[in-house]
């Protein structure tokens, strides 16, 4: 693609050239969420389906781990296999979280006579919250240090070490989980080469403060703005990523049918700009106009008249996996990472993220308290391959850090805050997965 820069569109460019094409750099792309787009929509199947092929998948995920953590010293046993006391063993099964707080539709009703009003809670941890271990036949109780109620949520699979006791409880010795899985190396490549990731545009939103920071963006994608060796910078870019929240982002702002006809067009606009410069990657979010249960499919397609226009332009899936130039990336609209928050004291974006990445897998409380499509054959928010860049929406503030795997994997972990808000976007080298935040205000 090229992008044209007019000598009238800055003074002091006047003296050296008359007009410029700068050539816009290219990557090989693959989109890699085809588990996401081929769930069945089929409601009439149960919800235990889901975590019946979690824990097949995670038996085989867990037994080589196993075997490299604690060699072939213990039996690998099932709940109900269980007979001697007090004789050590392994159980791999999927943690259930007793929380008294939770919400459930049930205490409501049986409350529902109550005088006093409830108050409204979006943090559901209480110090009497337990943990028990399931599998596909039993369940049962856990005790120990070596877990942390308030660091784990339901739906994760692990192994655990150690004994049932007399009362019926297995006291944990030890937790050994999944981990990340094999990662490619990052491929040689000849210079820097860049990803912007961004969420939460909000252009559904009555608020306009922001639709000046918009324009800079574009200005800048575009190459339009900056001397000539800053836009051979930005001729680097070889993708745009949003995760989620174009029309809305905002837990305050509720995204009516008239808000999101009325901002049709101008949403159309900017990814029609966009994606004439540079390739664009559009990942729906939990308030945009998309089916709400998780995995979301892309936007409908008559939202962007103009933009389909344009080979650059992707609808794509929420979660979204791709390989760009040989690194993979993988990144939500940020619903699942909220949601944990919820349920435990885990308090930032980037502990959550790295906790993901140690389950391997990218949403486990789905469908406990995330609404989710009920999948049948398999569960497709498992981490099959580690991603280089991990990516996630709706975040409070910009943060960035890099995990580091027990097998040597290395990941850029890329918190994307409200660009409503923040004005701000993140950008990524594959070549080295530095990253810095970008600040359009």
């Amino acid at each position: 693609m090229l992008f044209k820069v007019e000598s009238g569109s800055s003074t002091s460019l006047q003296s050296n050239f008359l007009s410029r094409e700068i050539e816009r750099h290219d990557l090989q792309y693959a989109d890699c969420s085809k588990r996401f787009y081929q769930v069945s929509r089929d409601f009439s199947k149960q919800y235990a389906h889901i975590y019946s092929s979690r824990l097949n998948t995670y038996r085989n995920i867990l037994l080589p781990v196993i075997k490299k953590k604690w060699s072939n010293n213990f039996k690998v046993l099932r709940l109900c296999d269980l007979h001697d006391k007090n004789t050590t063993c392994i159980i791999i099964g999927t943690l259930f979280k007793l929380q008294q707080l939770k919400p459930s539709i049930l205490k409501e009703l049986s409350d529902q006579l109550e005088i006093i009003p409830q108050p409204v809670r979006t943090h559901f941890v209480h110090e009497s919250d337990s943990l028990v271990l399931e599998d596909e036949l039993q369940r049962i109780k856990l005790d120990g240090d070596c877990i942390d109620t308030h660091q784990v949520v339901t739906g994760v699979v692990c192994a655990v070490l150690g004994s049932e006791d007399i009362d019926g409880v297995f006291s944990v010795k030890d937790v050994c989980w999944a981990g990340c899985s094999i990662q490619k190396p990052l491929p040689q490549l000849s210079c820097d080469r860049y990803i912007v990731l961004l969420s939460g545009l909000n252009m559904a939103s009555n608020k306009s403060d922001h639709l000046f920071s918009l324009h800079l963006l574009l200005e800048w994608l575009s190459g339009l703005s900056g001397t000539t060796e800053y836009q051979e910078e930005v001729s680097k870019i070889v993708r745009v990523i949003i995760a989620g929240g174009l029309f809305a982002n905002n837990a305050n702002e509720e995204l009516n049918e008239s808000s999101v006809i009325a901002s049709a067009d101008s949403v159309d606009a900017f990814c029609s700009a966009v994606s004439s410069v540079a390739p664009l990657d559009l990942m729906p979010g939990s308030k945009d106009p998309a089916g709400a249960m998780l995995p979301q499919k892309p936007l409908h397609y008559c939202l962007f008249p103009k933009a389909n226009e344009f080979k650059s332009f992707n609808r794509v899936s929420n979660p979204y996996e791709c390989e760009v130039g040989g690194v993979l990336c993988l990144g939500t609209s940020g619903e699942s990472v909220k949601d944990i928050k919820r349920y435990s004291k885990l308090e930032t974006d980037l502990e959550v993220m790295k906790k993901t990445l140690q389950w391997r897998h990218i949403a486990p409380t789905c469908p406990d308290t995330i609404p989710c499509t009920p999948c049948v054959a398999t569960d497709p928010f498992i981490m099959y391959n580690c991603p280089s860049i991990y990516f996630n929406g709706d975040c409070d503030e910009f943060a960035t850090d890099v995990y580091e795997g027990e097998d040597g994997q290395k990941v850029r972990l890329v918190c994307l805050p409200d660009f409503c808000k923040t004005k701000t976007v993140a950008l990524v080298n594959m070549a080295n997965l530095d990253c810095c935040s970008m600040t359009f205000s």
